[in-house]
């Protein structure tokens, strides 16, 4: 999910979500990705493809609704399925257009991890200090910020391709393979119902260690202020799974721009 050239509206619920995914990706299992066979779409698929994310974008909004969201602020909860992996904890969220993002991750009392982007600098604080991020790992993380944007998954990816119908927990779905120019395949699965993304099976990057690969599960949508919002989103890693809950969600909230900033700046 990366920055912009042009600073237009863009929402993004999604980012306080990832904020945990990337706390947990060290621990997660690493594996070499499996070749894949070439594909190539038909014209019928891709004009079928271009359907699939219109039909989404509308059933979370559509574009006006999306466009509007300018700031937002969350707070939830977190737990993981393995006991020695922090248990649970509490999170919250703030988001400012454009690009200023801040995540407040609370394992314990004395245990809080903050990540910030005040729209140039990127940081991290933890029990042990204050750092800059590298700017390559967070293009990583970034790249799924803007899902409930169709423009912005199509720039994810060099090629999309329209896979056979799927079941998933019971429901039909579309599945789409998104090709990025560089790595292993991402997947994205469409209720053919309606239309709203129920899983996406990613891979995030790690530069010393490999691939991380892990299915976020996108349950309990809601309407807030005319978006549908994923409520319950579980990140089912190889050896774990890590659930988050929204318990407040609002929209265009007024933030001050110093909340962004790298502390002791």
């Amino acid at each position: 999910m990366s920055a912009m050239i042009r600073a237009e509206p863009r929402y993004r619920p999604s980012l306080y979500l990832v904020a945990a995914l990337v706390l947990v990706a060290g621990s997660a299992c690493f594996r070499k990705p499996k070749p894949q066979p070439a594909a190539t779409p038909t014209p019928d698929a891709n004009a079928q493809i271009e359907e699939i994310l219109k039909r989404y974008q509308a059933a979370v909004g559509g574009e006006e609704a999306i466009a509007r969201i300018v700031s937002y602020q969350g707070k939830g909860t977190f737990s993981a399925s393995m006991a020695n992996l922090w248990g649970t904890g509490t999170y919250e969220v703030w988001g400012k257009e454009p690009d200023k993002t801040l995540s407040i991750i609370t394992f314990t009392p004395t245990i809080v991890i903050k990540k910030g982007f005040d729209g140039t600098t990127r940081w991290l604080q933890t029990p042990a200090g204050v750092v800059d991020e590298p700017q390559t790992e967070m293009a990583e993380i970034e790249r799924d910020a803007d899902i409930y944007r169709v423009g912005k998954i199509k720039t994810l990816y060099e090629k999309m391709i329209l896979e056979p119908k799927a079941r998933l927990h019971g429901r039909d779905v579309y599945v789409i393979e998104g090709k990025p120019a560089r790595g292993p395949s991402d997947k994205l699965f469409f209720d053919e119902k309606d239309g709203l993304l129920l899983r996406w099976d990613m891979v995030r990057r790690n530069p010393k260690r490999g691939n991380v690969f892990v299915k976020v599960h996108l349950e309990d949508y809601r309407d807030v202020d005319g978006v549908k919002v994923p409520f319950k989103v579980r990140f089912a890693f190889e050896s774990f799974d890590l659930t988050l809950k929204i318990d407040e969600l609002k929209h265009n909230v007024t933030i001050d721009d110093n909340l962004f900033k790298k502390p002791g700046t």
